[in-house]
């Protein structure tokens, strides 16, 4: 036989509509129940909208067992077994008959649906932190175990009938009595208790206000619960990410200290080596500053080779117009064409000879400029090695004199073939031929002037040459005086550790 909790449930689906809107306690808000063969599903419940119909069955049983009223608990922040969420309260009591749960587990809230559903179904009164029977139940459930009995069939006689109701008749009157004063006084009591109702509706319009301000709050946190609940999931499958990363950036982390420490004993050795050199840096310093004003000095120099080389410009200037006279007088002189030839040969022999001598001083220049590298690789190693080298600079300087009196005899030669040209030159003005050996002469004046601008450019290299033979002396004296230094500081240092 079906449960008459669910009958009456049933029933009131069936009057009111299915699916139906349902009253939460405050009577404003609403939610959706949709009652099936197996029990009601709800829309209020997010995740687990089924209530089976056990739960009904089983809370009005507990109300039974508990007088008629019980504590509705509260599964928000507490577990099965805390003082809100006790197995005395409704909200325990199903999570531990109906869905298995055990002492320390946790609950899902469904006590407002529940008493929402008993309250509109007019079986229960959904007061605020309790649930209480209604008596139209008790008379139900007496009226329904009345119709289970079998009806015993009792038949009277009129007489007896008579009899009977005039006992029963005169046995009513003193209880009759009796009820008259219980009357009295239940009427007093019912003045002192509308009274009482009267204070306690006050109080309860006041407490439903804040009683639907607290609904709204809980059913806004419902929703706040259950996305910190995702989130939660979230952050713990994060948090096990970071911790596999932690364990293993700790392992390089230990590598990085090993190396750490290697480096820092590097360090101090470096730093112990930046004192040494910072002395022999402040020497230093003092040469460049002295090496800047001879800077100075040898621009000054340059300035004055470009007023010559503008000068011998103007010289070449007036060479052409002497040129052109020598063209219009070797138009006169055909007869004069073999001397000429002869001497044309003997003049582009020496031009040739010449030219093989330039390309020589060339290549002795091109060594000169890889030894001075060389030299200059050389010299940064002395700097760091002055102090055991000492004997080496003597022959150095001993290579760069033989160097320096090498260049002296190449510009005297260089001075001996200008005097060669001008020689040359001479001769032509005195010659007379005819317009062909004018060509030719021209194209011999160019390969002069072609010489003539590599003996400018070669006397500059020498120029730079020299100079740079200088800056090398220079530095040769600065690291002679930074070894004396060096040596000072030594002799210095022993005499303190003597003393």
């Amino acid at each position: 036989m079906e449960d008459p909790v669910v009958a009456k449930i049933k029933n009131k689906f069936d009057k009111k509509g299915n699916p139906v809107k349902i009253p939460l306690m405050s009577g404003k808000q609403f939610f959706e129940a949709r009652a099936e063969e197996d029990g009601i599903y709800v829309d209020n419940l997010k995740n687990q909208p089924f209530l089976p119909w056990e739960i009904f069955s089983e809370a009005i049983n507990f109300l039974q067992e508990n007088g008629g009223q019980a504590k509705k608990g509260n599964a928000t922040n507490s577990r099965l077994g805390d003082p809100n969420l006790d197995l005395n309260t409704m909200e325990g009591y199903i999570a531990s008959k109906v869905y298995g749960c055990k002492i320390g587990d946790s609950v899902f809230k469904r006590m407002t649906p529940i008493a929402s559903i008993l309250a509109w179904a007019e079986i229960c009164e959904n007061t605020r932190g309790q649930l209480c029977l209604l008596s139209e139940k008790k008379e139900l459930q007496t009226s329904e175990s009345k119709k289970d009995r079998p009806e015993k069939d009792i038949s009277f006689t009129p007489s007896m009938e008579e009899s009977k109701e005039k006992a029963e008749i005169t046995s009513l009157y003193p209880q009759l009595s009796n009820r008259d004063t219980e009357l009295k006084s239940l009427e007093i009591k019912l003045e002192e208790s509308l009274q009482r109702i009267k204070e306690f509706d006050a109080q309860f319009t006041g407490k439903t206000v804040e009683l639907k301000e607290l609904e709204k709050l809980v059913f806004e946190k419902e929703g706040k619960l259950g996305e910190l609940e995702k989130g939660i999931v979230e952050k713990n499958e994060q948090i096990k990410n970071l911790e596999d990363n932690i364990a293993k950036k700790d392992g390089a982390v230990k590598n990085l200290e090993n190396q750490l420490i290697q480096r820092d004993e590097a360090i101090k050795g470096l730093e112990g080596r930046i004192t040494q050199n910072s002395s022999i840096i402040e020497g230093l310093k003092l040469k460049l500053n002295e090496k800047e004003e001879a800077i100075s000095v040898f621009e000054t120099g340059i300035q004055e080779k470009d007023s010559k080389l503008q000068e011998f410009l103007e010289k070449l200037a007036d060479k052409d117009t002497e040129i052109g006279k020598l063209e219009s007088e070797l138009s006169e002189k055909e007869n004069e064409r073999n001397n000429l030839d002869r001497a044309l040969k003997v003049k582009a022999e020496e031009i040739r000879a010449l030219h093989e001598k330039f390309l020589e001083k060339e290549r002795t220049m091109e060594k000169l400029e890889e030894s001075i590298s060389v030299k200059d690789k050389d010299l940064k190693i002395l700097a760091e090695e002055v102090i055991a080298k000492s004997g080496e600079v003597k022959s150095i300087e001993e290579k760069l004199t033989g160097k320096e009196r090498t260049i002296n005899t190449l510009e005297a030669m260089l001075a001996a073939s200008n005097e060669k040209v001008k020689k040359l030159e001479k001769q032509l003005s005195g010659y007379e031929g005819e317009e062909k050996l004018a060509g030719q002469l021209r194209e011999k004046d160019e390969l002069i002037k072609q010489i003539k601008g590599t003996l400018v450019s070669k006397e500059e290299e020498v120029s730079r040459l020299n100079d740079e033979n200088r800056k090398y002396r220079m530095q040769q004296k600065f690291e002679a005086e930074g070894l004396r230094q060096i040596e000072e500081q030594k002799a210095s240092k022993k005499w303190w550790k003597r003393l």
